[in-house]
């Protein structure tokens, strides 16, 4: 896992958002990856990417109100299913 490592400036929002979502998904066990921002025309939610630090599989969550370590949690251990049916 890989320490995000920012300060939070009023000055610079995006960044703040950025560094806090890195650490809610390094809380969660993953490696974050960035925030995904749909045009703003197209009216749908930013997503959170991240890796898994075992697989290296890029996840995506939605960024709305689910939002968190449990969801993450989960997304991880949904990938760790999906590498043990390949075997």
């Amino acid at each position: 896992m890989v320490t995000t490592v920012s300060s939070i400036s009023p000055d610079n929002p995006g960044d703040a958002i950025k560094t806090i979502l890195a650490v809610i998904v390094e809380h969660a066990g993953g490696d974050f990856v960035g925030l995904l921002e749909p045009m703003p025309e197209e009216n749908q939610p930013a997503h959170v990417l991240f890796n898994h630090p075992k697989h290296q599989s890029t996840l995506a969550l939605r960024l709305d109100e689910s939002f968190g370590t449990d969801a993450i949690l989960r997304r991880l251990a949904e990938c760790d299913e999906s590498y043990k049916d390949r075997r």
